[in-house]
């Protein structure tokens, strides 16, 4: 899922996504071949 979907669904925003990303809290998510990130539900769930 794209970055959007996923803060929707965690109830947080991008910012805080980043920023968990950032001090290794989680692992950023997969590049697809447009440079999108793409989340896997497994980090729905650490997200939430």
């Amino acid at each position: 899922m794209r970055i959007r979907e996923l803060t929707r669904q965690a109830g947080v925003t991008p910012r805080t996504v980043r920023y968990y990303e950032s001090i290794g809290l989680m692992p950023p998510g997969e590049r697809e071949g447009n440079g999108q990130h793409y989340y896997k539900e497994d980090t729905l769930l650490r997200l939430r």
